[in-house]
């Protein structure tokens, strides 16, 4: 069965409109998938992102399975709990739940909560949870100022810890020229794939269309 971590350099940088692309691209070949964000914060009424990946994936009560951790500060999990505004997190129940839904569909898409190095625990970062659940790696970073360093670090973290690095995506991506920050990534990381993730409308079927033409999808499936 087929699962992917989707990871990212930080958090608003799209890691959950690529995670609703490629579960709805998915679904749309027949095939049963399940997109989860185990963990999500800044819960007001409802997990937002949760509720639309799972929605992508045909499969909206995914948003609400036992064991999710969910919280309303828009913090990292271990800030909210020095604040003492919720349990601690954590991480064997979660990963149990995991495992459990994977085991029930043909592909299973891991959505994470920010950067790699989120504190989840006074310990365990997102990389810690990511180890746990040994899915391949699927790093999601913008294209814009600063991202060649922030894109490479996360890498160079994420192989430190053993984690393997299925692809790069590169969110809004401008350009593919020479001297691109496209172009750069693809230099550096090889032989791991980079791919550009055109800006297009919020909806699931205009990204899944974008999910098939930047190829991310071709690269899961290989």
């Amino acid at each position: 069965m087929p699962a992917f971590f989707i990871s990212a350099t930080g958090t608003g940088v799209g890691k959950t409109w690529l995670t609703r692309g490629l579960a709805r691209a998915l679904s749309r070949t027949g095939r049963s998938v399940a997109a989860l964000k185990p963990i999500e914060t800044g819960v007001l009424t409802r997990p937002l992102d949760a509720v639309a990946i799972a929605r992508a994936s045909g499969h909206p009560t995914d948003a609400d399975l036992p064991n999710l951790y969910r919280a309303t500060p828009p913090l990292a999990p271990y800030a909210i709990t020095l604040q003492g505004d919720h349990e601690p997190l954590i991480m064997a129940p979660i990963v149990s739940m995991i495992e459990t839904r994977a085991r029930e569909v043909e592909w299973l898409l891991v959505e994470a909560a920010g950067g790699l190095l989120v504190p989840l625990t006074e310990r365990e970062s997102l990389a810690a949870f990511a180890q746990r659940l040994d899915y391949p790696l699927v790093l999601v970073s913008p294209d814009e100022l600063g991202t060649l360093s922030h894109s490479l670090t996360a890498v160079e973290s994420a192989t430190e810890r053993g984690l393997h690095l299925q692809a790069v995506v590169l969110t809004r991506c401008a350009s593919d020229a020479p001297g691109s920050n496209l172009d750069i990534l693809t230099r550096w990381l090889s032989p791991t794939p980079v791919v550009g993730f055109l800006e297009t409308a919020d909806d699931d079927e205009a990204l899944a269309d974008e999910v098939e033409r930047c190829g991310i999808l071709r690269l899961l499936e290989d």
